[in-house]
């Protein structure tokens, strides 16, 4: 009896053995991944953005440039796109000045009327846009964007609420255009790109949304601080420590350099928010946009190159 336990007993251990084994070894198996920490390769592909929810953040950006408020885009590069504009269009005025004088010379009253409508024309090219009006244009442009980005976002399985906080945060803004508050157009307009990081997000993409929260962080902080209201100052800066900390874990060497100059610059941006200091707040803050708008690109380049590879 004794030795037909002990026969059993022995049985049970190959068995067990050769169950483990079975585990580590046999194709396919899980077990092995868990053991090693090794991660099964992703099988899922990565999503495109809708052109138009880009065009939403270009238009976002675009009425913080012309409100001169904090823009990822480079203040010098919107001065010297202005510059630009303004040349070419005084040549075609000078252009059009030349031919009105050659026809007058040739004679008639109707040349007269056509060099004055030239010169009425010509005092209208060299007045300076009116930013609200250009902000009311571009906040027009995003009630027209969203109404064809709703049924998109909606069959991705948008909450309800993330539609509703969305539209009601882009009414407030149109109307916060009519006070003609810089300060107050620049606050209804960060509020309505808050709602941006969540639209990323019911996209599966290489890219963290959360990148989206840093940049409404940054921004915030920046707007807080103009606004000399240091206490949501604070608790913004501190979100956008805590933000740039999940994401920043989450980044491959790659960009490692970016992702460096970002985080001194977070740094740099905290130390004069503790010390309220207005004017370097306006300054670290928009190094810091720029530092973020250079990580985004260079992950964007990244995502472009594995995309190519495949």
């Amino acid at each position: 009896m004794g030795y037909f336990t002990i026969k059993s007993r022995n049985w049970s251990t190959r068995l067990i053995c050769f169950f483990i084994i079975s585990l580590l070894f046999f194709p396919g198996c899980s077990m092995m991944n868990k053991i090693t920490g090794k991660q099964p390769e992703k099988s899922e592909k990565s999503e495109a953005i809708p052109k138009q929810l880009e065009d939403v953040e270009a238009s976002i950006e675009k009425i913080f440039g012309v409100l001169k408020g904090p823009s990822l885009v480079s203040g010098e590069a919107n001065g010297q796109s202005e510059q630009t504009q303004t040349g070419e269009q005084n040549q075609a005025g000078s252009s059009q000045s030349q031919t009105n004088g050659q026809n007058q010379t040739e004679g008639g009253s109707q040349q007269k009327e056509q060099s004055g409508k030239s010169s009425s024309g010509q005092t209208n090219t060299n007045q300076v846009a009116d930013p609200f009006q250009q902000a009311a244009l571009e906040i027009n442009k995003l009630h027209y964007l969203w109404n064809e980005i709703m049924p998109e976002i909606n069959k991705k399985g948008a909450p309800k609420k993330l539609t509703e906080d969305f539209s009601n945060s882009l009414n407030n803004l149109t109307e916060s255009v009519t006070t003609k508050d810089k300060m107050k157009i620049m606050l209804a307009l960060n509020a309505l790109y808050a709602k941006i990081p969540n639209v990323y997000a019911l996209y599966k993409t290489n890219i963290s949304p959360e990148i989206k929260n840093i940049i409404y962080f940054s921004r915030s902080t920046i707007l807080f601080a103009e606004s000399k209201d240091w206490g949501k100052a604070s608790v913004a800066i501190k979100e956008l420590k805590s933000s740039w900390a999940m994401l920043n874990n989450a980044l491959e060497g790659k960009q490692q350099d970016d992702s460096g100059k970002l985080d001194m610059s977070i740094l740099e941006l905290e130390k004069v928010v503790q010390e309220q200091n207005t004017q370097l707040v306006q300054i670290k803050g928009k190094i810091t946009l720029a530092n973020i708008a250079a990580l985004q690109k260079s992950l964007q380049e990244a995502q472009q190159s594995e995309k190519q590879k495949k």
